[in-house]
């Protein structure tokens, strides 16, 4: 799967090539995804999750559960160049036991910048540079193109989905995304569009006139219905509803054309499950009803990559 450290190939989900880990050590997992703008580090157990009902629990970490994907332990998520807190993770449970380490990310220099600053404590991490043998099929033009962490979120959501249902991902970070995986179990593609920061700097940066509004004001609202009006009373405002407003609304029409072509396509069984994540996704909950919220679902499907290779 393109992970330097240890070598070995990576089966899909359903294989029997792969060979079940069994000892604490091998079934806890220290992930770290490296974006463009922060790191997000979780530590994760895959010693207790199954095939999943998606439905979310609260753990005692805080972390929200959901059957099929790896247990969230702790999360940090700290801006890019900001020291990991690495103390701060730890898993009482574990009794001492070292966990997995495995890295990846968009931002290169920012990867081999954590593998520099890794602890010494900890055991030396696996990288993950690219997707070749990820438990996914990736039926578009240029697979290798592809971003990994859009890939992971597509191995963590054939995890959780029926067999017969395709899943789509929103994943809301610097950029949003919308992707489709297939009931065949293979990440079809789908649409990236500029997510709420970027969109707030842009119309400062390119225009003469138009303030760079705040994002915690955005940010720091409680989800509602009713906390964003569309109509704007001074450019702040109709700012504000621009940014916000034009993110819910590009997601929801992304979402029923991706529904609609898997429909022309010949598979009207079932409606797709819809999962949202990356750091916008809270303000995405309140307006659409049937989605769930999955916080964590890159490092988890790095997880499940990483858990179900082989034993080298």
């Amino acid at each position: 799967m393109g992970i330097s450290v240890p070598e070995s190939s990576i089966e899909p989900r359903r294989s029997e090539a792969s060979t079940p880990l069994t000892t604490e050590s091998d079934n806890t997992w220290l992930a770290v995804d490296v974006g463009n703008s922060r790191i997000k580090v979780g530590l994760f157990n895959t010693s207790d999750f199954s095939r999943a009902t998606l439905e979310p629990n609260e753990s005692d970490s805080g972390c929200e559960d959901i059957d099929g994907l790896p247990r969230c332990v702790e999360f940090r998520s700290v801006p890019l160049k900001t020291p990991v807190p690495w103390n701060d993770l730890g898993d009482e449970h574990a009794k001492g036991a070292q966990p997995n380490g495995i890295i990846v990310g968009s931002n290169q220099r920012g990867v081999d910048q954590v593998v520099s600053d890794w602890p010494d404590w900890l055991q030396k991490p696996a990288v993950i540079r690219n997707s070749e043998s990820f438990p996914i099929g990736v039926d578009v033009d240029e697979p290798r193109r592809v971003g990994l962490d859009r890939l992971l979120n597509a191995v963590a959501a054939d995890s959780v989905r029926s067999p017969a249902e395709e899943a789509i991902i929103v994943d809301c970070g610097t950029a949003t995304t919308i992707d489709l995986v297939s009931s065949s179990g293979s990440f079809c593609g789908g649409a990236i569009l500029p997510g709420f920061t970027l969109c707030a700097r842009a119309l400062n940066q390119y225009t003469e006139v138009l303030p760079l509004i705040s994002m915690n004001e955005l940010f720091d609202l409680p989800p509602s219905e009713d906390c964003h009006p569309a109509l704007g009373t001074n450019t702040q405002a109709a700012i504000m509803s621009g940014v916000f407003w034009g993110q819910i609304g590009a997601v929801r029409e992304l979402i029923n054309r991706l529904t609609h072509h898997q429909e022309s396509s010949g598979n009207k069984e079932l409606a797709p499950k819809i999962l949202l994540t990356g750091g916008g996704a809270r303000l995405l909950v309140p307006y659409f009803a049937n989605a769930v919220h999955c916080p964590y679902l890159p490092l988890q499907g790095l997880v499940l990559a990483a858990a179900n290779a082989p034993r080298p």
